[in-house]
């Protein structure tokens, strides 16, 4: 008999962390490099010098969809990622642990997973996938082609993200395993929690509103506005950034429901003039702001 069977769950923790560490990599690199003031270096050439980060990426991208496909196909039955002959799994006088057999590689689960009908995929997302597969494969061997960019692991993640797991999905998780982390909430949870719109902010400085959106499941290329948690937590001690992730849902002249894509509530708003003379804003909010400019208002207008 086969023992310790996996569950879904376990492949799926395991993409999910994969994930956040690919794009982690990238992004707290990024940031270290924007920090920097009055440089005078190319991030092209930053970047061009480190590859060893971009490869790194990319492998824990691959691990990552790997791991997805697994948890799919999984739950179908843990049985059918095994390969080889079912004769040599194991016997009822024969006992085997799931982990000491071998499990299918990156392209036979690709396979199972479409004839299974756990997804559909384009020709163009195959001729994606297969690229990422000879580029993991290149640089597990050392004999990388070509300079990476994080342009390619990002705009390889958007397909990954868009056409396997599905717009949004990828999201909820992401941030459901960031706000479970043990050590969440340790300085503020409030605030630590508005910090994933740094991941947001990342991934629109890429790719730009229209694929970010795609990917977060809204649309952001409609008017997106100060959110009144999120914005407020991140900025309520120092400035850290803003938080405008949040869209009016519907987006209609009346709507009065505003939603955040990262804290993943909805507000009441009120519509209403900004008083500050610069700004066409007429949404109100998050104690009497404008979610717009983020101008308090008077109370008395």
């Amino acid at each position: 008999m086969i023992q310790n069977k996996p569950e879904p769950k376990d492949f799926e923790k395991q993409s999910v962390q994969y994930l956040i560490q690919a794009l982690d990599l990238i992004r707290s690199n990024d940031e270290s490099f924007d920090f920097i003031e009055d440089c005078d270096v190319r991030k092209e050439d930053y970047w061009e010098y480190h590859q060893g980060i971009l490869n790194n990426s990319l492998t824990l991208l691959f691990l990552s969809l790997e791991n997805y496909l697994k948890k799919e196909i999984c739950g179908v039955s843990p049985l059918l990622l095994l390969a080889g002959e079912p004769k040599k799994w194991g016997s009822s006088k024969s006992n085997k642990k799931f982990s000491e057999l071998f499990i299918h590689q990156f392209d036979d689960l690709l396979v199972l997973y479409q004839e299974l009908g756990l997804g559909d995929l384009t020709a163009q997302t195959k001729t994606k996938l297969e690229d990422l597969r000879i580029k993991r494969n290149q640089i597990t061997h050392g004999v990388t082609e070509g300079v990476l960019t994080p342009n390619y692991v990002l705009e390889t993640f958007y397909t990954v993200a868009v056409h396997i797991w599905g717009p949004r999905k990828w999201w909820d998780q992401l941030k459901s395993h960031v706000f479970n982390e043990p050590l969440f909430g340790i300085y503020d949870s409030d605030h630590e929690k508005a910090s994933v719109t740094s991941y947001a902010e990342f991934l629109v400085s890429y790719l730009g509103k229209s694929k970010s959106g795609e990917m977060l499941g809204v649309n952001l290329k409609q008017r997106t506005y100060y959110c009144p948690s999120c914005h407020y937590w991140l900025n309520h001690e120092f400035d850290v950034t803003d938080s405008n992730y949040a869209i009016l849902n519907p987006n209609t002249p009346t709507s009065k429901n505003l939603y955040c894509v990262v804290c993943d509530q909805n507000y009441e708003v009120e519509r209403a003039r900004c008083q500050e003379p610069d700004c066409k804003g007429n949404v109100i909010g998050g104690d009497n702001y404008c979610l717009t400019c983020w101008t308090e208002q008077d109370e008395d207008r």
